[in-house]
C-alpha cells in the first residue's frame, strides 16, 4: 500500500488541512471488499467542518472484481469507489465525533450498521473524459446533513464524488445517502 497521496491529490489534502486515515481503520472498514478481492481505496486523508465532511483518496484497480478489465472506469467501479471512500469518511467521523447525529455511536456500532444500514437513496453520474483504472484519486464532500422523522428515522447525507487521473480523466457522482438505526 502505497504512504503517500499522488501529487495532485497532496496539494489538495494540503491545501484543506486534512490527516492520513490510519490503515488499522481503513483495513477495518473495507473488509467486506478486501473479502472480496475488490478492495480499490490505497489511502485517504480525512477532514471536517461545522456542517460537512471532505476525503481525499487514492484508488488503483488492478483486476476488476466482476468483469474482465474494460480498460477505463466505469459506473460500477465508480459506485464501488465511492461506498468505499464514503464508508472510510463516515467511520472516521464517527471515531472524531464530527457528525452530531453520530455521536452516540461507536466504531464497533458503526460497524454492526455498515452494510445493512447505509443506503443508497439517489444516484447520478457522469463521466466526461476516460480515467485510469491504474491510478487515480478522489475527492469525497459530505453535506446537508440532518435528520428525518418518518416512518424511520435517520440521517440523510448529500455526497458528492470527483473522480481523476493524471491524464485528465474525470468523473462526477451525486450520491444521496441514509443511515438507518442513529442513535
Amino acid at each position: 500500500m502505497s504512504a503517500e497521496l499522488a501529487p495532485s491529490l497532496q496539494n489538495a489534502a494540503e491545501s484543506t488541512n486534512t490527516f492520513p486515515m490510519a490503515e488499522d481503520l481503513l483495513g477495518s472498514i473495507l473488509e467486506p471488499y478486501s473479502y472480496k478481492g475488490c478492495r480499490y481505496l490505497i489511502d485517504a486523508q480525512y477532514r471536517a467542518s461545522p456542517d460537512s465532511v471532505f476525503a481525499y483518496g487514492n484508488f488503483g484497480i488492478e483486476e476488476s472484481a466482476y468483469i474482465r478489465g474494460t480498460g477505463h472506469f466505469n459506473a460500477v467501479e465508480l459506485m464501488l469507489c465511492f461506498n468505499q471512500l464514503g464508508y472510510s469518511a463516515y467511520a472516521q467521523s464517527v471515531v472524531n465525533k464530527d457528525i452530531s447525529a453520530l455521536r452516540g455511536w461507536s466504531i464497533a456500532d458503526y460497524c454492526r450498521n455498515q452494510l445493512s444500514g447505509i443506503l443508497i437513496k439517489n444516484t447520478s453520474s457522469r463521466f466526461k473524459k476516460l480515467i485510469n483504472p491504474q491510478k487515480f484519486s478522489a475527492r469525497l464532500h459530505v453535506y446537508d446533513l440532518r435528520i428525518v422523522e418518518r416512518t424511520w428515522r435517520y440521517l440523510q447525507l448529500s455526497n458528492t464524488i470527483e473522480f481523476w487521473d493524471d491524464n485528465g480523466g474525470s468523473a462526477i457522482g451525486e450520491f444521496e445517502v441514509a443511515i438507518l438505526n442513529i442513535p
